[in-house]
């Protein structure tokens, strides 16, 4: 009898666990919409540089929450898209925003955690997709505080 217990309890476990990890995006998908203020320094350089950031969704109601991302830099607004996902093996679930600037693809991969006021904090690695570089660049996204959420 135990030995069939233990692979019946397992199998209808994994709605349960599909559910949440679901659940988790959704949340975090809601959690980092807004404005942020930006603080970056370029791939293979020291120059840095500073702007704004916005996370905006398509439809808020929807199970699977399309992201937007609006990045304003010197003046210059580029768009994008950006999705909770998981890493390789299901170790962590990141931030992904990928955008295009002057004819160039790149990407964000970020952590997220909230700060002291209950915001996200957000720090990403950029890069270009399949591009080697021992000098990524690094973003910062702190709440703008100065606009309304």
């Amino acid at each position: 009898m135990r030995s069939i217990l233990l692979p019946l309890l397992c199998l209808f476990s994994l709605p349960t666990i599909a559910n949440n990890n679901s659940d988790i995006t959704e949340g975090l998908s809601h959690f980092i919409l807004g404005q942020y203020q930006l603080i970056g320094k370029k791939i293979d350089s020291q120059d840095t540089y500073v702007g704004q950031l916005i996370i905006s969704a398509k439809d808020t109601n929807s199970e699977n929450v399309e992201l937007i991302i609006t990045r304003i830099i010197d003046g210059k607004t580029t768009h994008g898209s950006a999705a909770i996902e998981t890493t390789m093996h299901s170790e962590s679930t990141v931030l992904r925003m990928r955008f295009t600037n002057d004819d160039i693809n790149y990407e964000n991969t970020c952590l997220i955690r909230g700060d002291l006021d209950n915001y996200a904090r957000i720090s990403c690695y950029l890069y270009q997709p399949n591009v080697r570089t021992d000098d990524p660049g690094l973003e910062a996204l702190f709440i703008d505080h100065r606009q309304k959420r």
